[in-house]
């Protein structure tokens, strides 16, 4: 039997063409299992819900599988809501290296919010290929005015509880849009932030968003690894600073959460921090 590529269950994948960034997107979704009909509801299907809540996961191209199966199996046992599960990728050829190329030459535009020249020669250099920066905010016009649009017009998806999660720069992202979309989202999972970006323009941020407004109903959670602190990017501290911030404002409306991982580094913080957030986001009532 030839072989054929694996899938995940209860899901499926189209592209989308932005025509606020001009790029495609390769859309993954994935359905809780008990939003099928079945003549055997038993558990876990014992209990289906009419609206869903739904998780936006950036960087798809690699977390998609693992956040899908996170968020199933949590429900599962019956502390957290199941969700529809959105993540946003780039399309992929048949060469995984090039696949995983075009991936990060998309996140590095997508996901900041100001240009940074000193990244764009860095990153350039490595990836062989002229890499841009500095198109988050039309990347968060995709997702509010093309994306959130076709999702809940398509799935039973719960206006009310959207969640957006996002790693690194990908968290660098969740943050820019807690303060510059504060409540498009009912959650906020901002997972090893790269607060360092841009001069610290999320810091930035959220100074001229104190300075104009006492309230921000959301629900945030932030993680990192205690050993992502390097010589290159106050990670670590740059995170501390930021958590303490955020609570010293006393925003009303905002419920703040803040983990950090012992004996974890970067890449190891990815799933520990999406499990704890997703475990945040959707807890049931």
């Amino acid at each position: 039997m030839p072989a054929k590529p694996a899938t995940i269950l209860a899901s499926q994948t189209r592209l989308m063409k932005s025509k606020f960034t001009k790029r495609t997107y390769r859309i993954s979704i994935s359905l809780p299992l008990d939003s099928f009909k079945t003549p055997n509801r038993g558990w876990p299907f014992d209990n289906p819900l009419k609206k869903y809540p739904v998780v936006y996961l950036t960087d798809a191209n690699y977390y998609f599988g693992m956040a899908t199966e996170m968020t199933r199996a949590m429900s599962w046992c019956g502390a957290t809501t199941d969700a529809i599960l959105v993540g946003i990728g780039y399309p992929e050829d048949e060469n995984p290296p090039e696949a995983w190329r075009d991936a990060v030459i998309g996140r590095n535009y997508d996901f900041t919010p100001v240009v940074d020249e000193q990244m764009e020669k860095r990153d350039s250099d490595w990836l062989k290929r002229k890499l841009v920066t500095g198109g988050a905010p039309k990347f968060l016009q995709f997702i509010e005015q093309e994306l959130i649009p076709a999702i809940e017009k398509d799935f039973p998806a719960d206006p009310k509880k959207r969640v957006v999660a996002g790693h690194s720069l990908g968290g660098l992202f969740t943050a820019y849009a807690l303060f510059a979309a504060p409540t498009l989202f009912d959650a906020f999972l901002i997972c090893s932030p790269a607060l360092w970006y841009g001069d610290k323009y999320i810091v930035k941020q959220e100074e001229r968003f104190a300075k104009r407004r006492k309230r921000l109903d959301a629900k945030a959670y932030l993680s990192i690894g205690e050993l992502e602190e390097d010589a290159d990017s106050s990670m670590v501290g740059d995170f501390v600073h930021f958590a303490a911030v955020l609570k010293s404002r006393n925003y009303t409306g905002l419920t703040l959460r803040k983990q950090i991982f012992p004996d974890l580094n970067h890449c190891d913080a990815v799933a520990p921090g999406f499990q704890a957030g997703l475990k945040f986001a959707l807890k049931k009532e």
